[in-house]
């Protein structure tokens, strides 16, 4: 009698459902440069003769001057030439198509956020090849969870050196915030969110590829 009301206590503190469980967090960065591109149609007119037309554009002339996001566009486990082509099919427009744009990832991280402890975490990467040096900075925090979402802090600082590039008064190339933003992202679906990588001069677009899943979730001890 004593043992069935001790579980039965047990039973009560232990809300039922509530399960522990990580999240397991996936981010890439990817980047549209800023090109200038044409292409010319032709069309037969109606006395035979060929006419044709020239347009065209920058590649990212049209993205605005703030964040986007795109929200749960593609499954978690989508491969990187699944994303590349939602990047492109948003970033076209009138002049510009699609396969016009270039589309460079630079990294892949995956994080893992324990139940108990949802502090941030920060990743970084150098790469020193084509087109131009870049490092960048990513500090992702879990900032509210519930069944079906979670919310996530996401800072980006990058350094670049590239030909309309600025080095500061000691000489160093210097870092700048390009993204400091919140963003709900359901679990098992992968967010796109775009933003402007400098606010003067010919620009490129930064996307983050970010997706959430629920990992390593385990029940409560059983009693006995």
């Amino acid at each position: 009698m004593v043992m069935g009301n001790l579980i039965l206590t047990l039973l009560m503190v232990i809300p039922l459902g509530q399960e522990s469980a990580n999240i397991r967090v996936k981010v890439s960065l990817f980047e549209v440069p800023f090109m200038i591109v044409s292409w010319t149609t032709a069309r037969v007119a109606e006395d035979g003769s060929v006419v044709g037309m020239t347009v065209g554009g920058s590649t990212t002339g049209s993205f605005p001057t703030g964040v986007v996001s795109l929200q749960n566009r593609l499954p978690a486990d989508s491969y990187s030439v699944d994303i590349k082509s939602a990047i492109r099919e948003y970033m076209a427009y009138s002049c510009i198509r699609a396969q016009d744009i270039t589309v460079y990832e630079f990294a892949g991280h995956e994080l893992i956020f324990n139940h108990q402890n949802e502090a941030g975490q920060e990743v970084a990467q150098e790469r020193d090849g084509w087109p131009y040096w870049l490092s960048y900075r990513l500090a992702v925090e879990p900032a509210w969870k519930n069944e079906e979402q979670v919310g996530l802090a996401l800072r980006l600082w990058i350094r670049r050196k590239d030909p309309h590039g600025l080095l500061d008064i000691t000489g160093q190339v210097p870092e700048h915030l390009v993204l400091d933003q919140t963003v709900a992202l359901k679990f098992g679906q992968t967010s796109l969110v775009g933003f402007p990588s400098t606010t003067s001069g010919p620009r490129s677009i930064c996307w983050l590829a970010v997706s959430v899943e629920v990992v390593g979730r385990s029940s409560p001890p059983s009693l006995r």
